[in-house]
């Protein structure tokens, strides 16, 4: 099946179309399966599934989880040792691969990056770059040059024409001006359409450098399907493996989860929008005679950039040549001054789609761009179609959903990430390998999100919705991901099926407020009030335990399903645990004399390490609890030596261990990792030095994130804060920068396996799969396979 793309019905496109067919390809292979080494294995991922938890459950409520029991009792249960840092992406590329973090590439979400005389933190799971058209397939028209484009097209015409028109006429001067004249427009429209093409395309790319089991196994013959696949977007196309792209896959925007809320209330007042601490914007919108109008923002029309940007290169290479006259001169300049002004428009305008609501009583008509549909408060809609055009060729297509938010006593409108329609994905940014996989499961099972964090985590955390709406959304999530696992399921291409389940995760780390009664936010009448939540009712402080036993109802379906000589394997990237203390790292560091802070603190330099003195500082903090010695030759402006490295991490090791909170007087480190003694791998220099296993209920505090320093206002003069202080986020549980014992994912099967003294790790799942499938465990993989009984 070849992916749709829709081109504007006007005689260029035609005539361009009918001289070189449609080259919009994918590759789609599939590999012969070849001879069963054995049954079929089936991997089901939860993202957060904690063994701790999971056995704590069990044994406080047998009957409420019978798959979970019957697992225990007939196959196998054990905790999962996950790698270092326990990060989502840092463990679910290795988890998929087989390997460790300094092979896969993938250190961190977040991590040190050196931007001329400074470390700065920055993305470490992805990468946003800008790549040249040629390096694409897919593109709605060929990608050669405007040339070549005019020539073919011309040519093809020319032939085609002559040809015809020699049958029909038999008059050869008929037939050869009709031919150059149809040949001519055609080469024409050629010329003209490939303006159409961008030069470059904004995209967002994977850090991850190796390949997944189901790329070895299809290369073996063995035909794979991955559901939400986890950091393996813009993965190789593997014939034999049907992959749809999950966590790292941007919105349709570009962005990370970008949302907004649409709101008269009057206590806002951003009409071009409030940001939030996220990447949430908050827009004041006013009601004229019952209607509402805004507009809702698309991705950045990044060809008509490219097209003025051009323009602008070509008259600033004319005006530097020499011999310009100066009527020549200054009709030049005030043509770069036209462009540079529409340039700046461009680039803040970028795209949009028209969004207007009637208000009638207790409903709202709402209208995003062709698109109507009628809700109530507290209504979610169904699906709407946009579509945002960077020009009559190229388009950009998403869905979205809206909720009614509230009427009175003033209007309030939610609208979702913009996700890219995974039946017409841009061939810059497929959603699925092969790119047409994602289209395929849209008419299979419907339309369903494809942003690599769905879920509304991040609006609960800003405080902008209300509990329940999140528990909505994370049903809704559910919903859909258990349609695509039960639709492939049921078909009998494939030997080997992974699908992974996101919302064990995204309900822990917003609920633990209202399930831990210790926790610094934890408000008994908020957590005592109800919802629907999976067609039970439920207080918020059953949502963790509510979402455990949804996941071993899915787990139970999908085992019914199962054929007698089937493996069933149950797997997670990491546990879970409160988080109601965080951990100021560069605070720390400054307090025990391995970072010196420049004078004069102000708002404005307390993030990013600004507030560094790097002439004296030998250790620094940023992202999820990483910290990095001030090398010299590896750092801009480092001060330890190589020598002295090793006793430096040794020292800080040491002190970390004894640290504790000056409140309570706890130890808050449990652990200490240094990756090069736990990993080796050709990326081993994007590690953190040293990564402190905090012991729960403390966690990184969030200033380390940005690489900042937690500062506080003393007699009108910002100084540095205490070192650790109470988590007042809705982000109220956590996994990372915690210690692994304390964090351990979960391991279930249904067949019986040999504990290893060591206990069951991660690294074993990806070389236990291909043993179970028949095929050879690659060399680069870390640990042996293991065993059943």
């Amino acid at each position: 099946m070849n992916r749709p793309w829709t081109i504007r019905s006007t005689l260029c496109a035609a005539v361009l179309v009918l001289a070189t067919g449609s080259l919009a390809t994918g590759a789609s292979g599939s590999a012969d399966p070849g001879p069963a080494a054995g049954g079929r294995v089936v991997i089901l991922g939860f993202d957060g599934a904690d063994a701790r938890t999971v056995r704590e459950l069990v044994e406080r409520d047998p009957e409420r989880y019978p798959t979970f029991r019957k697992l225990m009792e007939q196959g196998t249960f054990a905790p999962l040792e996950v790698v270092v840092p326990a990060e989502s992406p840092v463990s679910w590329a290795s988890l998929n691969s087989g390997q460790n973090p300094a092979k896969t590439g993938v250190p961190g979400f977040i991590r040190r990056h050196i931007r001329g005389n400074y470390a700065m933190p920055g993305f470490g799971h992805i990468e946003k770059e800008t790549v040249p058209l040629e390096n694409f397939r897919g593109t709605p028209i060929p990608s050669w040059s405007a040339s070549t484009l005019a020539s073919v097209a011309g040519g093809a015409v020319f032939l085609a024409i002559l040809l015809l028109t020699l049958l029909v006429f038999r008059k050869l001067l008929v037939a050869a001006v009709l031919a150059l004249v149809f040949g001519g427009g055609a080469a024409w429209a050629g010329w003209q359409a490939h303006g159409f093409l961008p030069r470059s395309y904004p995209r967002t790319s994977n850090v991850n450098q190796v390949d997944s089991f189901w790329d070895h196994a299809a290369r073996a013959g063995v035909t794979c399907v991955v559901i939400d696949a986890q950091q393996a977007f813009d993965g190789p196309i593997t014939p034999g493996a049907k992959v749809l792209y999950g966590l790292g896959l941007p919105d349709a925007r570009g962005g990370l989860g970008d949302w907004c809320i649409y709101t008269t209330d009057p206590a806002e007042f951003e009409r071009e929008g409030r940001g939030t601490t996220t990447a949430g914007t908050v827009y004041r919108v006013d009601e004229y005679d019952g209607k509402i109008k805004a507009k809702i923002k698309g991705p950045d029309n990044f060809w008509l950039i490219d097209r003025l940007t051009g323009e602008r290169e070509a008259i600033q290479k004319e005006l530097s040549s020499a011999g310009l006259t100066l009527e020549k001169s200054s009709a030049l300049s005030k043509r770069d001054g036209e462009l540079k002004s529409q340039l700046d428009d461009a680039k803040k305008a970028g795209t949009s789609v028209d969004l207007e609501v009637r208000l009638d009583g207790e409903r709202a008509h709402v209208r995003i761009g062709e698109e109507e549909q009628t809700l109530t408060v507290g209504q979610w809609s169904e699906f709407y179609d946009l579509h945002f055009d960077l020009n009559w060729l190229l388009k950009v297509h998403a869905i979205t959903r809206v909720r009614l938010v509230k009427m009175q006593p003033y209007f309030e409108l939610l609208v979702n990430v913009l996700d890219i329609d995974p039946r017409q994905p841009p061939f810059w940014q497929a959603v699925s390998s092969p790119p047409d996989f994602s289209a395929e499961l849209a008419h299979d099972c419907g339309l369903f999100e494809t942003y690599g964090w769905p879920t509304l985590t991040m609006p609960f955390k800003d405080k902008e919705i209300e509990p329940e709406v999140l528990l909505e959304d994370c049903e809704f999530t559910e919903g859909w991901r258990e349609t695509l696992t039960h639709d492939r399921l049921a078909k009998d291409d494939w030997r080997c099926l992974m699908s992974v389940f996101s919302t064990t995760d995204r309900v822990q780390h917003m609920t633990y407020q209202f399930y831990d009664e210790q926790h610094p936010l934890h408000d008994p009448v908020v957590s005592a009030r109800e919802t629907e939540f999976f067609g039970e009712r439920i207080k918020l402080s059953e949502a963790i335990p509510a979402i455990y036993r949804h996941m071993d109802k899915i787990i139970g379906d999908v085992e019914k399903k199962l054929r007698p000589e089937d493996t069933l394997m149950v797997i997670s990237d990491h546990g879970f645990q409160t988080f109601r203390r965080q951990v100021h790292l560069n605070n720390w560091l400054a307090a025990n004399g391995y970072l010196t802070i420049k004078p004069g603190l102000s708002k404005s330099n307390k993030d990013a390490l600004a507030f560094v003195d790097w002439k004296t500082t030998r250790a620094y903090a940023l992202g999820l609890g990483f910290i990095y010695l001030n090398l010299e030759g590896r750092e801009p402006q480092g001060i330890v030596s190589r020598d002295d490295a090793r006793g430096l991490i040794d020292e800080l090791r040491a002190k970390l261990l004894e640290a504790t909170d000056p409140d309570t007087g706890e130890r808050f480190c449990s652990e200490v990792y240094v990756p090069r003694d736990l990993h080796e791998g050709q990326h081993l220099a994007l590690e953190a030095d040293v990564i402190p296993g905090f012991r729960p209920p403390y966690r990184v505090g969030w200033s380390t994130s940005s690489g900042g320093l937690y500062t506080v206002e003393q007699n009108g003069v910002r100084v540095p804060g205490p070192i650790c202080t109470d988590n007042d986020s809705n982000w109220s549980g956590d996994h990372v920068s915690m210690a692994l014992p304390e964090v351990a994912g979960v391991f279930f099967s249904n067949r019986k396996v040999k504990i290893p003294a060591e206990g069951v790790r991660s690294l074993q799942i990806a070389p236990t799969a291909l043993t179970l499938l028949g095929v050879p465990v690659p060399p680069e993989m870390d640990l042996p396979p293991l065993e059943f009984e």
